[in-house]
C-alpha cells in the first residue's frame, strides 16, 4: 500500500498542478517548482532508483536544503526503499562509518562536489534527471543490506561514544506529518521558511512533510543566512516559520521591524531552550508570539504549544498531538512505567507516539519502558496537559540547533598522541548559542598539547560543529572517590 505522503503528492499535483510546491530561493539558483513538476520528478526519480539499485536499498542522501532534495527523498520512499539523509558537512570518517553501519546501497549527493568519498564507492554517475551536479555512488566497498518497505533513517547523537542510527517506519512519517499539520494548523495557503536544515529531524518533517502532506509552499535556501531570512520574514512571503533559537535571537539582532501588514502567523521553536527575553524580543520587535515544538529523531514532533489555546505558557512545549501519550517516570523508579510522577512534579520524561521509532541499526532494541521512549530529558506536566522541559539527564550539548555526544568528541581528541584525558564541555556564547569546549590534561606531564594542532586533528575526524573551539589544559581532572571525573565541578 503506498505510504499517504506520497499519495498527498500526486493528489495535489492532480489537483492543483500549477500551485508552487517549492520556492529555492538561492542566490544565483533560484527556481520555483509546480506540483505537477514536482511529482513528474518524483516519478522519474523513484525509477531511475529502482533500475539502478536493488529492490528495499538503502539509499543515503547528503544535500542542502534544495527542491532535489525533496524530490528525490520522497522518489525513495516512492520507490520503497529506506532513505537515510546526512549533513554536507558530514566528516569522512562519520560518513564512511554511518554508510558500513547502515548497507547503504548508494549514495546521492547533490551539489556537493568537494565531498569526501574516498574509496568508499566504486562508481560514479551523474544522475541528471535529478540535477546537473547530482552525483549517484553506487557499488559500495561494505555488504549491502535490504529493508523490508519504505523507511526513514536518521543519526542519532546517542549517549555513548557511538552515535546511534534510528529507523523509523513509513507509517511513522505518515502520523507525525498528519499529527503536524492538525496540529499547526498548515494549509495549502501557507508559505513555509524551511531554513532548518532538512537533513535534520525537524528541519525535515517541519521543510518537507508538512508542506506535502498540507499542500504548502516550502521556501528553501541551503542555509540559514539572514538577509534572505529577513527578506522572506518582512517581504510578506511567508506565513510559518519552524526556527530554532539561534535563528530567532539572531534576527532579533538585526534590528529590523517588518512593514506592516505582516504575513506571519506562526513561529515555533525546537531544538534547545527558548529564554523569556528572547519570546519577549521577538513579540515586541515582530508582533509574533514564538511558540515551542517538542520532538527527537526518535519519536518525531510530539508536543506543540499553540498560543490560541489557554492557557498559554511561553516556556511550555505544549500539548501531546494525536496519538501521543507523555508520562513523568520517578527518577527513583525509571523502569516502571506505573510509578508515574504526579501533575508539577519533575522527572524523567518518556513519550509514546504512532511516530516513533521501530528500532535502532545494529541490532539495537529501542529501550522502551512499558511501551514508551525515555528520552533523557526532565520535564513536569501541567492541569491541561501540556509539558515543560526543566533540563537533561543525558550529556548532549545543543550547538546552534545541532546536537553533540560529548563522549564522541571526547574519545577523537584522546586519541591523539599528546593528549591524557579529556572532558567536553558547553561553552555559552549568547543565551542561545552554546560552542564546545575541550578541557584536556597531557599525555606527558610538563607538556602542553598544541590546540591548533588538535583543532586540526578534530577537523580530519569530526564534523565542524562538532569540532570544540577552546582547548583548556589542565595537569589533572576533578574526580569522585570512586574515580568518575566529576564534570559538573568543571564549569563552562
Amino acid at each position: 500500500m503506498p505510504l499517504g505522503l506520497i499519495e498527498k503528492l500526486r493528489h495535489h499535483a492532480r489537483q492543483t498542478p500549477d500551485r508552487i510546491a517549492i520556492r529555492q530561493i538561492i542566490p544565483g539558483n533560484r527556481l520555483s517548482v509546480s506540483w505537477r513538476d514536482l511529482g513528474a520528478l518524483v516519478n522519474v526519480l523513484a525509477g531511475a532508483f529502482s533500475d539502478a539499485l536493488p529492490p528495499g536499498a538503502i539509499l543515503m542522501l547528503c544535500s542542502a536544503n534544495r527542491a532535489e532534495f525533496t524530490a528525490a527523498y520522497l522518489a525513495a520512499l516512492a520507490a520503497n526503499m529506506t532513505i537515510f539523509p546526512i549533513a554536507p558537512d558530514i566528516a569522512e570518517p562519520e560518513l564512511n562509518s554511518a554508510a558500513r553501519r547502515c548497507g547503504a546501497a548508494a549514495m546521492l549527493a547533490i551539489g556537493q562536489p568537494a565531498l569526501p568519498v574516498g574509496m568508499s564507492w566504486s562508481k560514479r554517475s551523474v544522475l541528471s534527471p535529478c540535477a546537473a551536479d547530482a552525483a549517484l555512488f553506487t557499488v559500495p566497498t561494505w555488504p549491502v543490506n535490504r529493508a523490508d518497505g519504505a523507511a526513514l533513517l536518521l543519526l542519532s547523537s546517542g549517549t555513548t561514544g557511538r552515535p546511534k542510527i534510528v529507523r523509523r517506519e513509513g507509517a511513522s512519517l505518515d502520523a507525525v506529518s498528519a499529527n503536524m499539520v492538525n496540529a499547526i494548523q498548515f494549509t495549502p495557503d501557507d508559505h513555509v521558511l524551511a531554513a532548518v536544515p532538512l537533513c535534520h529531524s525537524y528541519g525535515m518533517e517541519h521543510g518537507l512533510l508538512c508542506p506535502i502532506w498540507a499542500g504548502s509552499c516550502a521556501h528553501m535556501y541551503e542555509r540559514f543566512d539572514l538577509p534572505a531570512a529577513m527578506g522572506e520574514l518582512t517581504g510578506n512571503a511567508v506565513t510559518i516559520f519552524p526556527g530554532v533559537p539561534f535563528m530567532f535571537e539572531t534576527l532579533c539582532g538585526a534590528g529590523r521591524r517588518p512593514a506592516r501588514p505582516f504575513s506571519l502567523r506562526r513561529a515555533y521553536s525546537a531544538g534547545g531552550p527558548l529564554p523569556r527575553t528572547l519570546f519577549e524580543a521577538f513579540a515586541d520587535q515582530f508582533g509574533i508570539v514564538i511558540s515551542q515544538l517538542y520532538g527527537a529523531s526518535e519519536i518525531g514532533s510530539v508536543t506543540f504549544n499553540d498560543p490560541q489555546i489557554n492557557p498559554f505558557d511561553p516556556a511550555s512545549v505544549g500539548r501531546p498531538m494525536d496519538g501521543v501519550a507523555v508520562r513523568i517516570l520517578n527518577m527513583q523508579s525509571p523502569e516502571d512505567i506505573d510509578q508515574t510522577l504526579p501533575i508539577g512534579a519533575e522527572g524523567h520524561v518518556a513519550i509514546a507516539a504512532p511516530s516513533m521509532l521501530s528500532g535502532y541499526l545494529d541490532g539495537e532494541p529501542p529501550p522502551l519502558v512499558g511501551g514508551y521512549f525515555p528520552t533523557g530529558d526532565l520535564g513536569r506536566l501541567d492541569a491541561s496537559g501540556a509539558l515543560t522541559i526543566t533540563g537533561r539527564i543525558k550529556l548532549l550539548i545543543d550547538v546552534a540547533g545541532r546536537k553533540v555526544n560529548p563522549l564522541e568528541v571526547e574519545e577523537v581528541i584522546c586519541d591523539h598522541e599528546s593528549v591524557g584525558e579529556c572532558v567536553v564541555l558547553a561553552a555559552a556564547v549568547s543565551p542561545t548559542l552554546n560552542r564546545l569546549k575541550a578541557i584536556i590534561t597531557p599525555a606527558t606531564p610538563g607538556t602542553t598539547p598544541d590546540a591548533g594542532a588538535l583543532r586540526d586533528f578534530c577537523k580530519s575526524r569530526l564534523s565542524a560543529y562538532k569540532v570544540p573551539r577552546l582547548f583548556e589544559v589542565r595537569e589533572s581532572l576533578p574526580r569522585s572517590p570512586a574515580g568518575k571525573i566529576l564534570r559538573q565541578s568543571l564549569g563552562s
